[in-house]
């Protein structure tokens, strides 16, 4: 039986992926970085923001690094506001809701950078728990954040289903035993389907995902 529905945040409840690329390409052109699609997905898609910055420049200052990221986040949350969930997400919510199922958020983000993508989408309070990074020892693509919410909600994977948009958080998911979906806007379907999720949808508004759900 469905016990609980699992969302990753940034590509899977809002396009944020499109907010993130453009302002990547922005924030790190001074640096002589040209960010590509490929190099975004790579290395900054789906992990946190700063070990990619250190992955891209190491020789960076912490002092500097700091007011790069700061500077990301502020350009990011300014673009944000200017976006809406996924087509199907409040009706695929609500009938959670209406069904009993607990709603959970597994995230790489920060609680601060959470709450400026949930505050415009009308989300705030539509998610218990949420994961961040700083509740685990580990981050995705570890399983650990999926395992700490199953075990917050006193879920097993069986009764669970997770949605998650770039590869490195279906990796996660998967790898925690759960039933996941990928949502195709950050990635393609084929390198979604590699990590071993069982369905691909385009947004919440699929009659597969329904189907899959059993809630048709």
């Amino acid at each position: 039986m469905l016990k609980a529905l699992l969302f990753d945040l940034d590509g899977t409840l809002s396009n944020t992926d499109a907010v993130h690329f453009s302002t990547w390409i922005e924030v790190l052109r001074p640096y002589g970085i040209e960010v590509t699609r490929e190099l975004y997905e790579e290395r900054l898609s789906g992990r946190m923001d700063e070990d990619g910055v250190r992955d891209l420049l190491p020789d960076l200052s912490e002092e500097e690094t700091n007011r790069l990221l700061e500077f990301e986040e502020l350009r990011a949350r300014q673009r944000a506001s200017e976006l809406g969930p996924l087509p199907g997400l409040r009706g695929l919510l609500e009938q959670g809701r209406r069904r009993e199922v607990s709603l959970a958020l597994v995230t790489n983000s920060t609680d601060e950078d959470a709450g400026e993508v949930l505050q415009p989408l009308g989300l705030n309070g539509a998610f218990d728990p949420i994961i961040y990074p700083k509740d685990t020892d580990e981050d995705k693509p570890a399983a650990v954040p999926y395992e700490e919410a199953l075990e917050r909600l006193g879920v097993s994977p069986e009764e669970a289903v997770a949605f998650e948009d770039s590869v490195t958080g279906a990796k996660a998911a998967v790898a925690a035993g759960i039933t996941t979906v990928g949502i195709a806007s950050s990635n393609t379907p084929e390198e979604l389907l590699d990590t071993g999720v069982e369905l691909v949808v385009g947004d919440f508004m699929d009659p597969a995902l329904y189907d899959l759900l059993g809630w048709r």
